[in-house]
């Protein structure tokens, strides 16, 4: 697979987005945070995402520059309407608004729905962190391919939670996950690399294992796990279910779009911050001295393998399967 600097990635990105029609700061943005993923590794939220934006700008489905709507404002809340621009612009300002809010606040509150793909969900959270708060960042939708437990038929959405919290480590203690087996970006890189899907990912319309990344889960043909697979998918399930309620209803997204919830708060509400802190980097600590299993260098806490990645791809380069780079070529080129 070809081996490409961040830096380049970055500005090739910005070169495709500006010429689809994107103003070019928010091509910046969006180029800026796609990258971030791949550094991470995850590249389920990066430049593979670039044609489908490029598609979705041409279809009219995502629309650069569109203006973001400000509604339910008050002083620790407010609804925020992105017009359907790119996700990353309309989260980033939902993130910004969030911890203006959050100024003199024990928490703000900011809610946001049409929008493209957002990327990374943790990158939101770590924005808020970074600046002192506690972030908490939920993303849902109600309807998806995600197979409810007990059901065989995908109805729920891969929904999504990001936590992070303020530290005194050398990277960003956070968690990003989704509530299904593996979120639909990875099925995405699966299809783009031709590799087929590890079994316990998808079902088909009878229940049984499938492994085919291109299965048509839209349609049907295929559906999502929940967290906890065939095991234990009920927790999963459930989570998935209750996150879709609580960030479409209060988004205003309904039963069509997608919504997200952001929660600031200020941990020094119940603590001095250099306390906070301290707690905080003693707990990281104490799970990091665990016993490491045989087949394990040693216990990571959230966010350490995300940053142990970023050095090494800062390094060494960013791998893009060739399809990929050859779809952003081609789109780079005009």
């Amino acid at each position: 697979m070809p081996t490409i600097s961040a830096t380049e990635l970055e500005q090739l990105a910005i070169e495709v987005f500006v010429r689809a029609g994107a103003p070019a700061a928010d091509a910046g943005l969006v180029a800026r945070l796609l990258v971030k993923s791949n550094l991470a590794g995850h590249d389920s939220h990066g430049v593979v995402r670039i044609p489908q934006y490029v598609e979705g700008i041409a279809t009219g489905r995502l629309r650069p520059g569109a203006p973001l709507a400000v509604s339910d404002d008050g002083p620790a809340t407010a609804r925020l309407r992105g017009g359907f621009n790119f996700g990353q612009v309309v989260l980033t300002r939902a993130a910004e608004m969030a911890l203006a809010r959050s100024e003199g606040q024990p928490l703000a509150m900011v809610t946001a729905t049409e929008y493209g793909h957002s990327g990374q969900l943790g990158s939101y959270a770590e924005m808020l962190s970074s600046q002192g708060r506690i972030g908490v960042v939920l993303l849902g939708k109600q309807r998806g391919a995600v197979v409810p437990w007990g059901g065989r038929q995908g109805r729920l959405y891969q929904t999504t939670l990001a936590l992070a919290v303020p530290s005194r480590q050398p990277f960003a203690v956070v968690l990003d996950m989704a509530t299904s087996v593996a979120p639909f970006g990875k099925i995405l890189v699966k299809r783009a690399r031709d590799e087929p899907c590890p079994e316990g990912w998808l079902v088909d319309q009878e229940g049984r294992p499938v492994t085919d990344p291109h299965a048509d889960l839209n349609g049907g043909e295929a559906g999502m796990l929940p967290l906890g697979g065939a095991l234990a998918g009920n927790k999963g399930s459930g989570l998935t279910f209750m996150l879709g309620i609580l960030t479409t209803a209060l988004s205003g997204a309904g039963s069509a779009l997608e919504g997200t919830l952001f929660i600031a708060i200020d941990p020094t509400v119940y603590m001095a911050y250099d306390e906070f802190l301290d707690q905080v980097d003693a707990y990281v600590g104490y799970l990091q001295q665990t016993p490491p299993a045989a087949d394990c260098e040693r216990v990571l806490a959230p966010g350490e393998r995300s940053h142990r990645e970023t050095l090494r791809r800062q390094r060494e380069g960013i791998w893009v399967e060739p399809g990929t780079w050859d779809k952003i070529q081609q789109l780079a080129a005009g």
